[in-house]
């Protein structure tokens, strides 16, 4: 069994063991706002992921992990997802309709068939399983050398020139190989997620950093030999 499946036979056993249905909780080893290193060097020399100390900052990384994975979702770059928009990403990792629907149904507070960015945010902090479940959260720490040699074989594939950067028309270009429904707002807005310093490029630090933090940004861009 691959990493990716082995997550989401992790988060559907959290999901079924409740009462009932729908109580999500963190498995006891996970802890939330996870930080990978970004070298697999550093990867290899960290036992665990660290919480942040300050309830704060803990809610502004959950925030963040949350708007990257609703940039990766949210195809035609609307603003909102809908329930296909949902079902079409999960359904990629492995969850079936009925699992999706519960998670829909609980994201759309006010029920209009919509999810909005600050309801995906609330949802991913009220549904703590999710913050670590595949396609939305993070993996754990023992993948993380996988993930970096991953991250760096698609960031050369992406990287046209070769000029150790990645601009915005390469990640659209390597994005339309596989993803041709994305809009190109969409796509701006991946490139904003992993732009970290927003100067305009995507460096292999700022690829890898995303990469290991955003399962969902690893089915968007590309998962990497170690993922299949």
């Amino acid at each position: 069994m691959n990493f990716s499946s082995a997550a989401t036979v992790l988060f559907m056993a959290c999901l079924n063991a409740s009462s009932s249905g729908f109580v999500f909780v963190n498995p006891p080893t996970q802890r939330i706002a996870r930080t990978f290193v970004a070298t697999p060097a550093k990867a290899l020399a960290t036992t665990s992921l660290h919480a942040a100390s300050d309830p704060d900052d803990e809610i502004a990384a959950i925030h963040r992990n949350a708007d990257a994975a609703f940039a990766i979702i949210d195809v035609d770059g609307g603003g909102t997802l809908s329930r296909a928009e949902l079902t079409n990403h999960l359904s990629v990792s492995g969850y079936n309709t009925e699992t999706i629907d519960k998670i829909f149904n609980k994201m759309d507070v006010n029920k209009d068939d919509e999810i909005s960015r600050q309801e995906f945010r609330d949802g991913m902090i009220l549904l703590t399983a999710l913050q670590s479940a595949p396609g939305l959260g993070n993996y754990n720490a023992e993948f993380a050398k996988e993930m970096c040699e991953d991250a760096d074989q698609v960031f050369q594939s992406a990287d046209a020139d070769g000029n150790g950067e990645i601009d915005k028309e390469e990640l659209r270009s390597h994005i339309g190989r596989s993803f041709a429904n994305y809009s190109e707002a969409a796509i701006d807005e991946i490139f904003r997620q992993i732009d970290a310093n927003s100067d305009g490029t995507i460096t292999q630090e700022e690829f890898r950093d995303a990469f290991c933090k955003s399962s969902a940004l690893r089915q968007a861009i590309g998962e990497g030999p170690n993922y299949k």
